[in-house]
């Protein structure tokens, strides 16, 4: 089944016939919660983001915050616990689909890149280029026509005849990008593709993204802890314990983040703190919240500020929805009680 043909024949939802025809991809509200017996690890706490046309958006946070998750469920390789994903190729939220659907809609319309190139090293790099053409359906007719155009793109149409063992890790690179490239995606996911590159090699796959965000118009999410990305993306998701904990336009320095980090309300109406404001408070847990002048004040509360109030009802400890206190799991997350 085409990607085309998916389209037609998928029944495009209400609830998106408002989105901008301009919005590739969309998240709301995604959770995701990995169970391993009785033990519950959250690695996203409700998280919601927008990438449109021609955008290079930049994800950064410590290990452990949950980007490569978020980064797989962008891509429909992982399922959320809870949340939309909507992919404007077929204007669905892809988790009410099946696999096989999703896999179809993928080929022509999401491409991934790696800190590792996976490459077939027994494959010469056209070959490679080919094999990535072949697996996101394009025919044998237009397979070395098409490979060709992108070694040519990332530079590399004198070396199409060499093995990945006889590149250099930026050339291996760049053919890994071609892989990426061949279905023609409009967003292409990148996870840490600089990691195993050196400064030079690092700049020049760089400038590469941005050649072919201007050439193709296509869009780029890259997870990253480079400064060098970070600076000249467009926006810069800041992620922290599954949350998007601030956003930062172009130019952002990773070394001073609180010198441009704005904070948004997510769909839920909450606020993430910094964590350098909170330390310079002392790390309080509670907040009285006043209006004087225009401005949000937030003085920090003690326990005896707190008025009891007893009532049938818990909070969920992933989400912080109100749940009936008879529930076993949260109807929004679904996290067990």
């Amino acid at each position: 089944m085409t990607t085309t043909s998916l389209t037609t024949e998928l029944v495009r939802e209400e609830e998106f016939a408002e989105v901008p025809e301009d919005l590739i991809i969309m998240a709301n509200d995604i959770y995701k919660i990995y169970k391993t017996g009785e033990i519950e690890t959250v690695a996203l706490r409700g998280v919601s983001l927008q990438i449109f046309q021609g955008e290079i958006v930049a994800v950064i946070g410590p290990s452990g915050s949950g980007k490569t998750t978020l980064t797989n469920i962008l891509g429909g390789t992982l399922r959320a616990s809870a949340g939309q994903v909507y992919w404007s190729n077929i204007r669905q939220d892809i988790q009410k689909l099946d696999d096989r659907t999703i896999t179809a809609a993928r080929r022509g319309f999401i491409g991934f890149i790696f800190q590792v190139d996976n490459l077939l090293h027994h494959m010469s790099a056209r070959r490679n280029i080919e094999l990535s053409a072949r697996i996101a359906g394009i025919s044998k007719k237009w397979r070395k026509k098409r490979s060709t155009e992108l070694l040519e793109a990332v530079g590399l149409t004198n070396r199409m005849n060499h093995l990945p063992g006889q590149l250099s890790g930026g050339e291996r690179q760049r053919v890994a990008v071609a892989c990426a490239l061949m279905n023609n995606p409009k967003l292409v996911l990148a996870d840490e593709p600089t990691g195993d590159l050196d400064l030079i090699n690092a700049e020049q796959l760089l400038d590469l993204f941005k050649d072919l965000n201007r050439t193709y118009g296509t869009a780029f999410l890259i997870v990253t802890h480079s400064q060098m990305i970070a600076s000249k993306a467009r926006r810069t998701l800041e992620l922290r314990d599954g949350i998007i904990s601030g956003t930062h336009d172009a130019g952002v320095y990773l070394k001073q983040l609180e010198k441009t980090r704005v904070l948004e309300l997510d769909n839920q109406d909450r606020l993430p703190m910094p964590e350098n404001v909170l330390r310079q408070l002392g790390n309080p847990r509670r907040f009285q919240v006043d209006v004087e002048a225009g401005h949000v004040v937030l003085t920090p509360s003690t326990a005896a500020d707190a008025v009891a109030v007893q009532v049938r009802l818990v909070t969920c400890r992933i989400c912080g929805k109100l749940v009936a206190s008879n529930r076993v799991t949260c109807p929004n997350c679904g996290t067990s009680l």
